[in-house]
């Protein structure tokens, strides 16, 4: 099960990464009327959930402060410089890279306690699949909106 797990995670995140590559950076940062968050925003948010997800959870070490992207968070409260689009594209394949080179039997140790319901670091995993490829569709309904509006 893990195995398939980080083959799933794989391909939804060269989904999110093919996706991300076609952007630019202005419709990247457009937040379209009725959105509370820009496609750069999601990009970002799923960088740092998939980092928690799938190795915070596991108890591995984390590289991305989570505070600007976390649930809830929106750009209109940003302050400061945020990454550029090719800056978050790096990441997306960074964080791919990072988590694939973790083994699969490692996401069948159970967390230090549950956390969201999750017991093992395979089901964080496996939410983060799922929670990969629902902010990659927004992704994709933005960009086609934002496009249409232009």
């Amino acid at each position: 099960m893990p195995s398939i797990l980080l083959s799933q995670f794989k391909t939804i995140r060269n989904w999110s990464i093919g996706v991300a590559e076609e952007l630019s950076e202005e419709i990247a940062a457009t937040q379209p009327n009725g959105f509370n968050n820009t496609i750069k925003w999601h990009l970002r948010h799923i960088i740092t959930e998939a980092e928690y997800f799938m190795l915070e959870l596991p108890q591995h070490s984390v590289q991305l402060p989570s505070v600007l992207f976390s649930p809830g968070t929106k750009p209109v409260d940003w302050d400061g410089e945020l990454p550029s689009l090719s800056e978050l594209v790096s990441t997306l394949k960074a964080r791919l890279a990072r988590i694939n080179k973790n083994s699969p039997e490692g996401l069948n140790q159970p967390l230090k306690e549950p956390v969201h319901e999750f017991i093992t670091a395979v089901d964080a995993a496996a939410f983060s699949v799922l929670h990969e490829s629902l902010h990659l569709r927004q992704i994709m309904a933005m960009k086609q909106i934002i496009a249409s509006a232009k």
